[in-house]
Parts: structure tokens; C-alpha cells; sequence
């Protein structure tokens, strides 16, 4: 009995193992891929609701047996799903949407696709709230946010935009960005409306070492003339979407519109879609999501915000370098430094020559550099306790002996995270003159470049002098260095 019990389970087994594989069961079992023309996608578009939902069938209206379909769905924001009978979230816009389907099997997948449109009756979504903001009164001019860290920045995702690199206060003044300007003007629809662009007094726009589209190929990050230039426009109308699965308003701009910092030759080869994923009637957010990468852009309207920034260096009471108020008095006895030299093409060049006495660190340039963070002098670990919240007076002394258009003076937390977000001050637009240079800045406090909304406290930090874009042979003096709790007269 039992023998013919096994004999009745291995002819059930064979029997299903038939079915499984059957050509009626699942098309390809020869090794063939499916073609796509011999499907056809079926869209039901609900109208109460504003969503579609996408089915592939055979080209007679049937099932379509053994395949699947791969759909990519242009609806505000790109969908994709390998899902028969996909329904897609709230599109609520209206307006006609570009669909692809192509058909898989377990062989591969097909080289042709399926294409259509769907169609939206209506507008789900009211822009009156962020025109107000975008636009004003009719005419509203933006720029970007220079004092404010993570201004620029770039991240893996749009909620992180900034986590890679964000820009410190004014990192980027040598370059042609913080003069330019752009301007949104009401249209006649809330969903559309008049993108200006100015590239400032300069003429030019920032835009990163990998764009090419503007007959540059470059090392580093630069700014050139690019109006007018491969087709660059200024003037073009802009329009607004929603993302109902992110809950945020999109911008999207067309295909060679220029913008403050040209990420890739990708944004200006397209139309570039931006998420706001802030805004008020003084400040925006926009990010630029790319493949493998999301930029972050800041802007400001008018003035900057109420803040600390530009308090007169005038008006405060200074210590002395060696007095107890000094907190950053150990900057002036640590004696040491450590040095990061580059050549053009980021090449890591030998030291500078480097002497300590009396207070002074004497740095000797023995090649020259050409951009910003290519002439790094640090001195380490120097304690100096820093409150959140708490505003400080930084001030130096600094001789050179010849004049030096731009250099760079950082405080930040040490240790700190990959690419030292937390940090007390930074300027990256100092100018020095020949001789003796007094700098002061005043009333400055913490910064998170990652995360605004916690400023730091610390106990211990770093002195970053750069002097990237000097020339060979320079010599800087650097003494009587004075961190201060902020003491106005």
C-alpha cells in the first residue's frame, strides 16, 4: 500500500511540474522575449479621485498571460511599478500625462515599449498660498542666501540634501553666484507664470567642474559668461506641479534656462524640476534631485533675515590676546600647524615653509595655488568653549607681504563629523592688503550646516587659514588671535 501511494504522489508531482512549465501557463518557457507590440496598456483614469490605474492586455482586450508590464509614468512626478493593474497616488493637476510600457517575461524584457497618455479633467490643488509667497504682489526678486550655511549642498535624497556638503556663510564669494538674481512674476494661471534670471554685475554663472555645455572643461567648480551661450536662456515661463506622495510643490523650469549654480550638464540639457521643500514670504528652499545626487539651493528676498551677521566690529569692547577674556587664547600658544597644499588639479604639493615664535605662526607659500581650501594652515586642537545660542567676537592680526585679493579664516569644532558642519565663524572673502591687516568680526555664534535648527556647543576646535589662490612666495604672518564672548560697548 504504501508503495503505491508513493508511485500515485510522483505521477501528481509530474503532472503539476507540466503545468507549471506549459507555454499556456508562462510565455517564454521557449527562451523567447516578449514583443511589445503584442500588448496593449489599458488606463482607467478616475476623475472623482484623480488617479489612473494601468492594466496591460493582450491586443484583442485579453489577459496577458505569462508577461508583466513595466510602467513609467510621467504624472507631476516620475512613477515607476511592475505592477498589472497599478493605481497611481492623487495626481492633482490637470493636464495630459505621458505614459511608457514595456513587457517582461522570465527571459528579459522587451526592446520595444507601449507609449499613450492619460488625461486629468481637473485641478485638485490650490497655488493661491505659494504664489503669494513665490511672486508677491505681482513681481518678486530672489537671490541666493550667501550668510546662511547649507545654502548650497548636496545629499542622497531631498530630505537630505545638504549631508554630503553644505556650504559654510559666504564660502563661495570668489565665485560669480552671489550677485546673481532670479525673478518670478505672476501669470495669468497660478500654475504658470515668468522665470527672469540675471547673472549680476559679473556677467557670469557658477557652475560645477562636470558641466561642459558651456565650452569649458574644468578641475574645479567655475564661473564664466554662459548667457546666451549653447542656447542659455533667461527669460522663460516656469510651472508649478504637486507631489502628493512627498506633499511638496515642484517648480520646473525648461530645457537651457540658466540658474544662480548649473549642477550638471543634465539640468541644463532638460527641463529641470525643483522641490520647495520650504518657503516663507523672505526665504525658500529648492532642491534638485538628479541621479545619485539632490542639490540644495537657499534663497533670501531683500535683506537678510534679522540676525547676528553684520554687527560693527567698532562698537565692541576687544581684549587683549593674553587677558582672561580671551577664550581662544591657546590659538596663540599651540605653535604648531599642519598644512594641505594642491596644485589646479587638486594634486596634494609639498608644505609650505612654516615657522612659530613669539606668537606668530610665518607660513611661506612655495607654490601657487588657484581656488579656495588649496592652501590649508590648521592649527589643532585648542581648547575653546562655545555655547550654543551665545554670540562671540572673533578677531587676528595678519601680515603679508604683498596684497592678496581672497582668503579664508574658519573656526569649527574638533573633533567634528565628515566635513566639519558644526562650526563658530567662517569667511572665505577676506581681502588682505600689503602690511599689516587688523581682522575683526563681531557677534557671531554656532552653526550646524547640516542640521539649522541645533546649533553646537563644543569645547575644543580647529583654526583653518586658507590660503588657496595665493601666488608662490608669499609670506602671512598670523598673531594675536581673540575669541571673545560677545562684548558690545
Amino acid at each position: 500500500m504504501r508503495h503505491k501511494i508513493y508511485n500515485m504522489a510522483a505521477a501528481l508531482l509530474a503532472s503539476l511540474a507540466m503545468v507549471a512549465c506549459s507555454p499556456e501557463e508562462f510565455s517564454g518557457a521557449d527562451g523567447s522575449i516578449p514583443e511589445a507590440a503584442g500588448y496593449k496598456a489599458n488606463v482607467q483614469v478616475n476623475q472623482d479621485e484623480n488617479v489612473a490605474t494601468f492594466s496591460i492586455v493582450s491586443q484583442d482586450g485579453g489577459p496577458a498571460i505569462g508577461v508583466y508590464p513595466i510602467w513609467e509614468i510621467e504624472a507631476g512626478a516620475p512613477l515607476k511599478s511592475t505592477i498589472n493593474g497599478y493605481t497611481t497616488p492623487k495626481i492633482p493637476i490637470a493636464g495630459t500625462y505621458k505614459y511608457t510600457m514595456k513587457v517582461g517575461n522570465r527571459n528579459g524584457v522587451s526592446d520595444g515599449s507601449v507609449e499613450g497618455t492619460f488625461t486629468i479633467d481637473n485641478t485638485r490643488y490650490d497655488f493661491s498660498s505659494f504664489v503669494e509667497k513665490l511672486a508677491g504682489a505681482g513681481t518678486k526678486e530672489w537671490r541666493i542666501y550667501a550668510s546662511k550655511a547649507g545654502h548650497l549642498g548636496c545629499g542622497s535624497t531631498i530630505d537630505k540634501a545638504a549631508e554630503w556638503w553644505a556650504a559654510s556663510p559666504n564660502e563661495k564669494a570668489s565665485e560669480g553666484i552671489y550677485d546673481d538674481r532670479i525673478t518670478f512674476t505672476k501669470g495669468a494661471a497660478l500654475q504658470t507664470g515668468d522665470f527672469a534670471y540675471s547673472a549680476g554685475d559679473d556677467g557670469k554663472t557658477f557652475c560645477n567642474k562636470a558641466v561642459t555645455e558651456f565650452g569649458v572643461t574644468a578641475d574645479a567648480d567655475y564661473s564664466a559668461p554662459c548667457v546666451g551661450v549653447n542656447g542659455a536662456q533667461t527669460n522663460v515661463a516656469y510651472t508649478l506641479g504637486y507631489d502628493a506622495e512627498k506633499d511638496m510643490v515642484t517648480v520646473t523650469l525648461p530645457a537651457k534656462t540658466l540658474f544662480p549654480y548649473i549642477a550638471d550638464n543634465a539640468q541644463f540639457d532638460n527641463a529641470a524640476t525643483f522641490y520647495i521643500t520650504d518657503i516663507t514670504d523672505k526665504t525658500m528652499t529648492w532642491v534638485l534631485s538628479l541621479p545619485g545626487i539632490c542639490w540644495q539651493f537657499i534663497f533670501v528676498n531683500g535683506e537678510d533675515e534679522a540676525t547676528s551677521s553684520d554687527f560693527d566690529p567698532d562698537k565692541v569692547n576687544w581684549c587683549t590676546a593674553d587677558s582672561p577674556e580671551n577664550l581662544g587664547a591657546g590659538f596663540n600658544t599651540k605653535g604648531a600647524m599642519t598644512f594641505w597644499f594642491a596644485d589646479a588639479g587638486w594634486q596634494q604639493v609639498g608644505d609650505p615653509d612654516f615657522s612659530f615664535a613669539d606668537g606668530v605662526y610665518t607660513i611661506t607659500t612655495k607654490d601657487a595655488t588657484a581656488a579656495e581650501w588649496q592652501g590649508q594652515c590648521i592649527i589643532h586642537e585648542v581648547p575653546l568653549k562655545i555655547e550654543a545660542g551665545e554670540f562671540y567676537d572673533i578677531a587676528c592680526s595678519i601680515d603679508a607681504s604683498q596684497a592678496i585679493d581672497r582668503i579664508t579664516l574658519k573656526i569649527t569644532k574638533e573633533p567634528d563629523e565628515a566635513n566639519d558642519p558644526n562650526s563658530l565663524f567662517y569667511n572665505g572673502a577676506i581681502a588682505l592688503k600689503k602690511g599689516a591687516n587688523l581682522i575683526r568680526f563681531a557677534k557671531k555664534t554656532s552653526s550646524n550646516s547640516n542640521d539649522k535648527d541645533n546649533p553646537p556647543s563644543f569645547d575644543q576646535a580647529k583654526l583653518v587659514l586658507d590660503l588657496g589662490g595665493t601666488p608662490a612666495g608669499v609670506t602671512i604672518k598670523l598673531s594675536n588671535i581673540i575669541v571673545q564672548k560677545h562684548n558690545p560697548k
